[in-house]
């Protein structure tokens, strides 16, 4: 192994080693063009002249390259280098879930119930959606989970904090569902406390392998160490194979029974999703609200009045809404009336009001026509009744099918450039964002929901609604496509060209727009959306559509917090209207 410290290879200079694993050494390095911090892994000598583990290397960096979610660590490259393949991936700064516990079982402590709750909600919902994908892990333990933080720093020996994540990485050891290249049968991967029975039986495995392995972590998380402790290693795994694991004591029945369901020896006992675990989990610890928001699946089939800047009806049986639809169309006639009979101004919109120091109270045409946005760079959406959210997979990141009624709107036909920013903050003076400058026609990002807001309403717009803003990328009707060109993820080959480490010129990309016209809405930048049709926990804000090398489906729905600045530093946005001139 060469030493590679303070080389170029590709586009990353390495400047720290970092650790060693069991199949590569792990460096810390500069993304030149990017200018930013990244993880390389460079493989093991040995493992370079072995076809076997070479060929598992490379499967790692093509499957988890392929993975596009919050919770899996993010891989930027794949490439060889004087023989020696590398991979460059999202460098993670937080310690292990294995270091933090290692030092937090020194002091004889636990992680509380609610934490162990809340990193249980990702870590299923990652592993959910690699299922979905066809892929499985084989490999889950704590050293395999990163804890990741807002803050530079986790402290080994203080609570975790509600901004910490667990990141799922080291996919060196999946195994894609129905590939021709899988590992031989009768060949034992993985980690020996955290192994399946049927993985370590050598046995064929399915994603129920990886549920047995993330009930170990939880168990050891809740008793301080894993379930099966020996100094052999054939001892373990004969533990896994053949003995129940102890009680955990001091934990509730509820929690008990959660765990020797997730460790049932018989994969058939065990949860068949990771998402039921969670959700058993939370109501065991008495976190029902949110073990229903976890398992929420049913679709709904009734129609939710969804307006900008007006609250949510709540469903109310037939023969009530139509008592007061009758009784507001009559109430509007008469205040219509009194207002024609007293010469009163009447107003389109509720936040409209008469110039200042007019005498004649009606308003003047002219004057509204001025204040509304001039309609070239946007495109009409028609109204209707528009279907938001997905059937599958249901999870913290998708909702069930809602029906949702539209008034016909305008919004924009490309996000907003650097260019037409530059212009908001010449006249305004507003700070600019955290990634200035940047070239003119591309979409400016780095933007917070307040500065997208407050260009909107320079521009004489508004921010688009979250339903609005599903609508004009799917388009209408029952089950619409969940991309903008359609439901092939890959649209036939063509977002490959998609770019992986930074932003394009908006509207260069042909293939990406939507029936509607409105082009780019997934792989460019995050885009913020306004009113919610969904849950969104307080004082946090919507971003849609994925940024550059993270493409998400169009139903997808990323909360953030006001001060997640990981996520604002990819975010953008594009502008909606009512009307037009």
């Amino acid at each position: 192994m060469p030493d590679w410290l303070g080389k170029t290879i590709g586009k990353v200079r390495i400047e720290k080693y970092l650790a060693r694993g069991g199949m590569a050494e792990v460096y810390l390095g500069t993304h030149l063009s990017l200018d930013r911090p990244v993880a390389v892994k460079v493989l093991h000598s040995y493992i370079e002249e072995d076809p076997t583990l070479l060929a598992r290397f490379q499967r790692e960096a093509k499957v988890v390259a392929g993975l596009r979610h919050p919770n899996i660590v993010q891989i930027f490259d794949f490439e060889t280098v004087e023989g020696h393949p590398y991979i460059v991936m999202e460098y993670l700064k937080g310690p292990t879930l294995a270091t933090y516990l290692r030092g937090l079982h020194k002091r004889n402590e636990r992680i509380p119930s609610h934490q162990v709750a809340r990193l249980l909600k990702v870590l299923t919902a990652a592993l959910d959606y690699a299922h979905g994908q066809g892929v499985i892990h084989r490999d889950i333990k704590p050293g395999n989970i990163m804890l990741h933080g807002r803050a530079d720093e986790i402290p080994l020996d203080q609570p975790l904090t509600n901004d910490v994540e667990a990141i799922l990485t080291d996919f060196g050891l999946v195994r894609v569902e129905h590939s021709a290249s899988q590992t031989a049968s009768g060949m034992v991967s993985g980690t020996p406390a955290y192994m399946s029975p049927e993985q370590a039986r050598g046995d064929k495995t399915d994603n129920r392998t990886d549920i047995y392995s993330l009930g170990v972590v939880l168990y050891e998380m809740l008793a301080g160490r894993v379930p099966f402790e020996s100094d052999s290693t054939l001892a373990v795994i004969y533990k896994h194979i053949n003995e129940p694991p102890p009680p955990i004591p001091g934990i509730s029945p509820a929690v008990q029974a959660v765990m020797d369901r997730a460790l049932a020896k018989n994969p058939n006992d065990r949860y068949q999703s990771s998402r039921e675990m969670a959700a058993d989990f939370f109501m065991a610890i008495g976190m029902n609200a949110e073990a229903e928001t976890i398992m929420e699946a049913a679709p709904g089939a009734s129609v939710v009045r969804a307006a900008p800047k007006e609250p949510k009806a709540t469903r109310r049986p037939a023969w009530i809404g139509v008592a007061i639809f009758s009784f507001v169309c009559l109430l509007a006639g008469a205040v219509g009336a009194f207002l024609l009979a007293t010469n009163l101004p009447v107003f389109s919109k509720e936040n409209e009001t008469p110039s200042p120091g007019a005498t004649n109270p009606v308003v003047n045409s002219t004057e509204e026509v001025a204040e509304l946005p001039n309609a070239e760079g946007m495109v009409q959406i028609a109204s209707g009744t528009y279907e938001v959210g997905v059937l599958t997979p249901v999870d913290e990141w998708h909702v069930a099918p809602i029906n949702i009624a539209l008034d016909a709107f305008w919004l924009d036909t490309y996000q907003t450039t650097n260019g037409q920013y530059e212009l908001f903050l010449q006249e305004t003076g507003a700070q600019p964002p955290e990634i200035w400058p940047d070239e003119a026609d591309h979409p400016v990002r780095g933007v917070t929901w307040d500065q997208a807001s407050a260009y909107c309403s320079w521009a004489k717009k508004r921010m688009p609604t979250e339903a609005e803003w599903e609508a004009a990328g799917r388009g209408p009707g029952a089950s619409p496509q969940m991309y903008p060109w359609g439901n092939d993820p890959t649209a036939g080959g063509q977002t490959f060209d998609l770019p992986d480490q930074d932003t394009y010129a908006v509207g260069s990309l042909s293939f990406n727009v939507s029936l509607s016209g409105i082009f780019d809405m997934v792989g460019n930048v995050w885009e913020w959306v306004g009113e919610p049709y969904a849950t969104l926990q307080a004082g946090y804000k919507l971003v849609r559509g994925g940024r550059f090398g993270l493409p998400q489906d169009l139903a997808y729905r990323l909360a953030v917090a006001p001060d997640d600045t990981h996520i604002i530093k990819f975010a953008g946005f594009r502008c909606a209207a009512d009307q037009v001139k």
